[in-house]
């Protein structure tokens, strides 16, 4: 069985996490990138992501190529709730999932890919509304339904901890706040505070990949 995972990056802007984002997925043909800045239209079409920019519209999509393959950007606009987007979406694939494994078998469920950029304003550090818990679903029950999981922030402080909590791998890009500094010393446990002073002294493009209690560093190449 394909090991689904779940991973977070986190960095100061122009660090190198967007570019490693779109490198884990480039080779899954079935990816949904959720992100509202505008900034990601020169990258989404360089890897090959369609811009879809309502919810019901990209179910359709969707529904319309699950067996051959899809790749969308959803880019809802500002002035829509971000968290019940991203929680709608959630739900969506979920259930996806869920409807095709119980007709046809959950080894004949194809996966999915979901990559969330800017999780600090889609999916922050604070008591969600009544029916936004669905990308809290994800977190836990993604990986059961096929779902791989990728999300980025630059600030891993106001990125709710159901997220940061449920990563299997994190890689840390340059990060200099004492909030997000602290919250790596969270997630680095006897090591923490080690591993947040070798973030605070990361170079651009150079990052820290932790897995299973390993740390090993890296440096983005081009």
């Amino acid at each position: 069985m394909t090991n689904y995972w779940r991973a977070g990056l986190f960095g100061r802007s122009k660090s190198g996490k967007s570019t490693l984002m779109d490198r884990m997925i480039r080779n899954h043909n079935r990816a949904i990138v959720f992100d509202a800045i505008d900034e990601r239209a020169a990258n989404a079409a360089r890897e090959g992501l369609v811009e879809v920019t309502h919810i019901g519209e990209l179910q359709e999509r969707v529904r319309d190529s699950y067996l051959d393959g899809f790749r969308f950007w959803f880019h809802p606009h500002y002035e829509v709730d971000l968290v019940q987007s991203l929680s709608d979406l959630s739900k969506f694939m979920l259930d996806i999932q869920t409807q095709f494994g119980d007709h046809y078998g959950t080894d004949k469920r194809p996966s999915l890919l979901l990559a969330v950029d800017e999780m600090a304003d889609c999916y922050p550090n604070h008591t969600m509304k009544k029916g936004q818990d669905a990308f809290s679903n994800m977190c836990r029950m993604g990986r059961h339904k096929g779902i791989h999981l990728i999300g980025a922030s630059q600030r891993p402080a106001e990125v709710s901890t159901k997220f940061r909590g449920q990563l299997e791998r994190r890689f840390l890009f340059n990060l200099t706040e004492p909030a997000d500094l602290r919250a790596i010393t969270e997630m680095g446990g006897t090591q923490g505070a080690d591993l947040a002073e070798a973030v605070r002294c990361l170079k651009p493009l150079e990052y820290i990949d932790c897995h299973v209690g390993e740390y090993r560093h890296g440096r983005l190449t081009f």
